[in-house]
């Protein structure tokens, strides 16, 4: 039986190993509460055209210098260089930093979101792929939207895309059955696998769009921008600006 290695960068291995032509084609998700899923690492690598619709109208709204969280192997940083849009790149993993420097982006800052400190302002905040769920509680989600509008300029604006992931747990009656243990129905616990190795299991949310209504403080205005399926993107800015 082949050993089976803990370390912490699925997504990045298998984006370099993609760069070199020698992937292993699958980075493999493992979830404590819904089904397995598998994600084809090329996905990761996908440009403007081959985004959902709701990926592409959030990347159509930033404005201003733009800080996207969580950028991955680079493709909304590299779309919006393209319209001459002055964009950052902020992840922790090392490898996709590194795939996403040999793919072009131009700034790129390799630290956790949480910790990382910066009087630099921007005029956008991205998270895309489901990124505002990031920490995957509330307490973070607070601190999400607080960092977020600590880093933007006034008239600021933070762009999502998110997912109700109610419809994994409907039944054949309409019915949703729920686990008891579950706080919140978006709330996930997810383990990556590729090739031989595995990440250390990870907590994550996505917050339907009712959720992230009542969640925000009314200091915010929230706005859907488009809704398609169990999926939205959004916006959030602060009131009287």
């Amino acid at each position: 039986m082949q050993e089976i290695i803990l370390y912490m960068d699925a997504f990045g291995q298998a984006c370099l190993d993609f760069l070199k032509g020698v992937s292993d084609e699958f980075i493999y998700v493992e979830s404590k509460t819904m089904e397995d899923d598998i994600i084809p690492v090329k996905h990761l690598f996908r440009d403007y055209d081959e985004m959902p619709r709701c990926e592409q109208i959030a990347l159509n709204n930033a404005r201003g210098k733009t800080l996207d969280v969580g950028g991955g192997a680079g493709s909304h940083c590299l779309y919006l260089q393209k319209k001459g849009i002055h964009s950052t790149l902020l992840d922790y993993s090392p490898g996709l930093c590194e795939v996403s420097s040999k793919r072009g982006v131009k700034s790129i800052i390799q630290e956790d979101f949480f910790t990382w400190q910066s009087n630099e302002k921007y005029d956008s905040i991205l998270f895309m792929m489901n990124g505002i769920g990031i920490g995957g509680d509330f307490e973070s989600f607070h601190k999400t939207i607080e960092k977020s509008f600590e880093s933007l300029n006034p008239g600021g604006q933070i762009l999502f895309d998110s997912t109700d992931i109610s419809f994994c747990y409907k039944q054949e009656d309409g019915s949703l059955l729920i686990p008891l243990n579950l706080e919140y129905i978006g709330f996930v616990k997810f383990q990556l696998r590729y090739k031989n190795k595995k990440d250390n299991w990870f907590n994550w949310a996505y917050y339907d769009s009712k959720k992230l209504r009542e969640m925000l403080p009314l200091k915010y205005n929230f706005e859907i921008l488009h809704k398609e399926g169990p999926s939205y993107c959004g916006k959030i800015t602060l009131k009287d600006q």
